[in-house]
């Protein structure tokens, strides 16, 4: 499955699934394009690694639901790398309350994150992939959005609103070469997820099939095959990778 002569927008990319996704879109021949919030010197790092490594591509620092930002990044992606193929949409952020506790700035940050951050990437990107033919949006949602969780209450609304979004823009660009999907991620070993209570981390392994926790480069080789020729015939679809979550 190589990526080459494509090039990825990776949001999200410095951490967890991010940044498993752009060590296999590197691997994969791809020019990966990582966007990040606040993980500056991780992403210094990556960038001596590609420079060693003669990974092309580059990181740019700024927020997803800024709709400047993401204007201005995917026209420089544009104009120095000359196309866009694969854009992926991981960026994400979690601020865990019950419903009757959530603040209106918990409720607020999840959304603007992942749903309008994900819309305004999407709304860039997709311009340029019509003017070259074709391309393909991942978008990387969770089983907390295809279920709910009590205690993600914004988050679990901004996956499912996603999931929507994913499936309306399936629709209305397939005529155009593009495909749009998405994957959802069972518990997965994240730093996102280390804080989580060891009595919750057990009962949501308890109802797991595989009975552990995912890897960030387990749902990175989903994604993959999403990017790549190797599933041209995929639109509209959420593929669950949960080791078999039974909700």
């Amino acid at each position: 499955m190589t990526l080459q002569n494509r090039v990825a927008v990776i949001t999200g990319a410095t951490r967890g699934i991010g940044r498993a996704v752009w060590e296999r879109f590197a691997e994969a021949g791809a020019t990966v394009i990582g966007v990040y919030a606040r993980s500056g010197e991780i992403a210094a790092k990556l960038e001596a690694e590609m420079a060693s490594r003669s990974i092309a591509g580059r990181f740019y620092r700024g927020s997803v639901d800024d709709p400047v930002f993401v204007r201005t990044l995917m026209r420089q992606v544009k104009a120095q790398f000359g196309r866009i193929d694969i854009l992926v949409n991981n960026a994400g952020i979690t601020r865990d309350n019950l419903a009757m506790r959530m603040t209106v700035e918990e409720w607020d940050a999840v959304l603007h994150t992942n749903l309008q951050g994900t819309l305004l990437c999407a709304a860039e990107a997709i311009p340029y992939m019509r003017q070259q033919g074709g391309g393909a949006v991942i978008n990387v949602v969770s089983v907390s959005g295809l279920h709910g969780r009590e205690a993600q209450v914004n988050y679990s609304t901004a996956k499912g609103a996603v999931v929507g979004l994913t499936k309306l823009l399936a629709r209305r660009h397939a005529r155009e070469g593009i495909r749009v999907n998405a994957v959802a991620p069972g518990m997965i070993a994240t730093e996102m997820t280390e804080q989580i209570p060891p009595a919750k981390l057990d009962n949501f392994l308890h109802h797991t099939n595989l009975g552990r926790q995912g890897t960030a480069d387990e749902i990175a080789a989903a994604i993959l095959p999403l990017a790549s020729g190797a599933s041209g015939y995929l639109s509209g679809q959420v593929l669950r990778v949960d080791g078999g979550f039974l909700r």
